[in-house]
């Protein structure tokens, strides 16, 4: 049994989503397989808006929930700015650093995470991604130009059109045998049905 963990650094609730399916994954020595996609391009191919633009009760709602989350399970949070942000440099980043080694791409994510909703840092500049990629011993211009690269911008269109195939709609979402778990609040389902198994 593996658990495919689909996902945008944009989403907040995968912030919340990627601390609990690690720790899940750890528990049960289940093979977590990290899958960064572009959310925006989800939401256009199905016709889908996004939720946090615009004012309105259901905006409202997110934005305490996503904190009220957090604190539950003992995550700093705060909102970065801008937010929603453009999450493609740091989804193509992970790519690159996974043709090289899976630990150091899911360091990556976690550290991406970490900036942009435990620090509250803007994850689309360039001097962000670079302060992190130098904490990993990483140079950070050898990092960006593998984002350049066309099979890094390849690979991300394809765990992109991969989630539409396998029928993704949102962020985060988890495929346990390609039973989809949609929300960072199923992560107890998969905790129950992994206990099962």
């Amino acid at each position: 049994m593996h658990i495919d963990f689909y996902f945008d650094f944009s989403s907040a609730y995968s912030y919340i989503g990627q601390h609990r399916i690690r720790a899940l994954a750890r528990q049960h020595d289940v093979e977590l397989n990290w899958k960064p996609m572009v959310l925006g391009a989800i939401f256009k191919a199905l016709g889908h808006q996004p939720t946090v633009t615009g004012e309105s009760p259901k905006k409202n709602y997110i934005w305490r929930d996503v904190a009220r989350s957090a604190e539950e399970w003992g995550l700093p949070y705060r909102w970065p700015d801008p937010f929603p942000f453009n999450a493609i440099q740091p989804a193509r980043a992970y790519y690159w650093l996974e043709e090289q080694s899976t630990a150091l791409a899911e360091q990556w994510a976690v550290g991406v995470f970490d900036c942009a909703y435990g620090q509250g840092l803007d994850c689309t500049q360039a001097t962000v991604l670079g302060a992190l990629a130098e904490s990993m011993g990483l140079d950070p211009q050898a990092l960006a130009a593998g984002c350049s690269e066309d099979a890094v911008k390849l690979r991300l269109r394809e765990a992109t059109d991969e989630a539409l195939q396998r029928g993704v709609f949102g962020a985060p979402t988890f495929l346990v045998d390609n039973e989809i778990y949609w929300g960072a609040d199923r992560v107890d389902q998969i905790e129950r049905r992994l206990s099962r198994a």
